[in-house]
């Protein structure tokens, strides 16, 4: 009797003893449960008609906004449309380019909506609803007078020659708006030995961050704008870039008014002193190997680019060898490479690219002249 009341005690002792080596662990483990649990909440229950949150099949699926550089099917479900509703001409491409832009513009126009040429949701909606309006023609002023387009039936060589003499005219008034090219139709040269007039005014600016596709470059800082031709140039350029598996891009900088600049020139001054101990003669010198003077920056122009990879640094980067190989191909040139730092006056610049269009790139690229070496060639002395 005294064995089993022995082996009784021992039993209750062992289980004991079990009961505190596991109450000790769940004691022990209890904050890290609490601090999981906190960090992973568990899901909500679902409650009411499951039905009542299921997307209803038969609904169109929505458009994403689109603009100039997008791509894809939805881009061409656009086109189509706006074609069917005689907006568009052009092939049914998926790419959302000026030609796009321009129709889906005037469709905006016609149909009382906020004319911006990016196909939001509200653009969007209409065009598919069965309810927008076809297009409609509207006469366009000539920008050539009658007497000029329509050659009298009975002329002389005089007559014609004015004809002739006439249509340069305003051509060059034309050019002459577009103040990034001369009259003759060579890239304006902004250096500083030539530094730019102080009447010169932008032509056509754009606001990148509104204007260009988010998904093919992104647009560092707000407010960032550039003259449209050459902004239309890029997101072609860009945008086969990526279709070629070529990504992320960036525009670090684009037009830059003279103030601007001037601020720049003088925040690297003041580093160049304050870090490195410089006085300011020498500090401005400094400066002026990798900061142009206030109103002799191709920035002012508004078709520059500093075009880069976030986060990263771009010179030996694949879209740096990208541009490098491609870029004359869209009219744009690497304006300050190591091999012409003599004759341009500035250090290399991998990131660095400006819109001359393509005859005039592709003749550097196949001459391997800078800028001041083709105008110099090729330039008429007027």
């Amino acid at each position: 009797m005294k064995t089993k009341l022995w082996t009784g005690i021992a039993l209750l002792a062992v289980l004991a003893v079990v009961a505190v080596v596991l109450l000790s662990g769940v004691i022990r483990t209890y904050p890290q449960v609490v601090e999981e649990q906190q960090r992973t909440p568990s899901p909500s229950p679902v409650y009411g008609n499951v039905m009542a949150v299921t997307p209803d099949p038969s609904q169109p699926t929505p458009l994403p906004v689109m603009k100039n550089g997008s791509r894809g099917v939805a881009v061409q479900a656009l086109q189509m449309k706006l074609r069917e509703l005689g907006y568009f001409s052009d092939e049914a491409d998926g790419y959302y380019g000026p030609v796009t832009e321009q129709a889906v513009l005037i469709f905006q126009q016609q149909n009382g909506l906020d004319a911006d040429g990016v196909a939001g949701p509200m653009t969007n909606e209409l065009l598919f609803s069965g309810e927008a309006a076809a297009f409609t023609a509207t006469p366009e002023p000539s920008p050539i007078p009658a007497a000029v387009t329509e050659m009298p039936e009975s002329t002389d060589m005089d007559q014609m020659e004015e004809v002739v003499l006439e249509e340069v005219v305003l051509e060059e008034e034309v050019q002459a708006q577009k103040g990034y090219v001369t009259p003759d139709g060579f890239p304006l040269l902004v250096n500083r030995e030539f530094p730019l007039a102080d009447d010169y005014m932008p032509y056509d600016l754009v606001d990148m961050n509104d204007y260009c596709d988010s998904g093919i470059v992104r647009i560092k800082y707000k407010e960032t704008q550039g003259e449209r031709e050459a902004v239309d140039a890029l997101m072609v350029m860009l945008g086969d870039a990526v279709a070629e598996g070529i990504s992320p891009w960036q525009i670090s900088a684009a037009y830059r008014t003279v103030k601007d600049q001037q601020r720049i020139f003088n925040n690297r001054v003041n580093e160049y002193m304050k870090e490195n101990g410089l006085s300011r003669s020498k500090a401005r010198s400094a400066t002026r190997k990798t900061v142009a003077d206030p109103g002799t920056s191709e920035h002012h122009l508004g078709t520059c680019f500093d075009i880069t990879v976030p986060g990263t640094t771009f010179a030996g980067t694949e879209q740096a060898r990208w541009l490098e190989e491609h870029c004359w191909d869209y009219g744009f040139i690497q304006r300050y490479t190591k091999d012409k730092e003599k004759i341009t006056g500035f250090l290399a610049e991998a990131w660095h690219f400006r819109y001359v269009g393509e005859e005039h790139a592709r003749i550097m690229r196949d001459e391997n002249l800078c800028l001041e070496e083709y105008l110099e060639k090729y330039k008429p002395v007027i």
